[in-house]
């Protein structure tokens, strides 16, 4: 599903390492910067209809804040998100908005070790088949969580990897530590945020095809639209287009459609 469609149809990176089984009557759409993704026209997962309205996405936040966690987005599974950002596996995001609400902090954290990361609200998802299948509600998260997590680069319903997840408050920072806090005064001292520096930051572009380097400011050819690669994915801005200036200050190459 095209990056706006995960708040409609679900979470295409979840159903792709989960095992999701597609009918052969796909069909190819895209939407928004750096988006293609493929939609079908019915999709289960472990014998599950995955719904494309209504109640899509789970709402449920178990007692004991038990999760089973899977993981979403970048390469070929970059897309824009729902609330902010794109899904770049490059930082700290997850998707739950039903479940937390966009823009919320969590702080995930890996039962066994102790170690903990919290990160932000930035999509809808999972598709509600994915935790019938499971059998439990899922945290969908980047696969720097994983990583830092289980040292593993990504994670399916299928894996059952446990994690408890609990909401901080907004302004705790993003990053990943290690011991516990079960205070209300939210996580420990965080550790810096798992996104690249300035210098090395990159965003895929779906006009282009290819990695566009930190502060480019183009035009999508999805929406035509104008964005400008940002330490955390594509941030759209109407300003550019007059200004050749975005979020990141001025465009260091400004690319427009014909």
């Amino acid at each position: 599903m095209v990056g706006r469609a995960r708040g409609v149809f679900g979470v295409v990176g979840a159903l792709a390492l989960s095992g999701c089984m597609a009918a052969d009557d796909a069909v190819v759409a895209e939407g928004g910067e750096g988006v293609s993704a493929t939609v079908t026209s019915e999709l289960t997962v472990g014998g599950y209809y995955c719904p494309r309205s209504g109640e899509i996405a789970g709402r449920t936040i178990p007692d004991d804040d038990t999760y089973y966690v899977t993981t979403f987005g970048g390469g070929v599974d970059t897309q824009r998100m729902a609330c902010r950002g794109t899904a770049d596996g490059r930082w700290l995001y997850i998707a739950d908005a039903w479940r937390f609400g966009c823009g919320a902090k969590v702080r995930v954290t890996n039962p066994r070790t102790g170690r903990w990361c919290v990160a932000e609200v930035a999509d809808v998802g999972p598709n509600i088949c994915v935790e019938r299948a499971a059998r439990r509600p899922i945290i969908d998260a980047s696969p720097v969580i994983t990583r830092e997590l289980f040292n593993a680069s990504s994670a399916g319903w299928s894996d059952r990897i446990t994690v408890r997840a609990e909401m901080v408050p907004r302004d705790t920072p993003l990053g990943c530590g290690n011991g516990s806090d079960t205070s209300s005064g939210g996580a420990p001292p965080a550790t810096p945020p798992a996104t690249p520096p300035a210098s090395t930051a990159t965003c895929f572009s779906g006009s282009y095809g290819r990695e566009m380097p930190y502060g480019t400011c183009l035009q999508s050819r999805f929406d035509r639209l104008w964005y400008q690669c940002s330490r955390i994915g594509w941030i759209q801005s109407d300003r550019i287009g007059s200004t050749r200036r975005g979020s990141e200050g001025a465009c260091t190459s400004y690319l427009t459609l014909p």
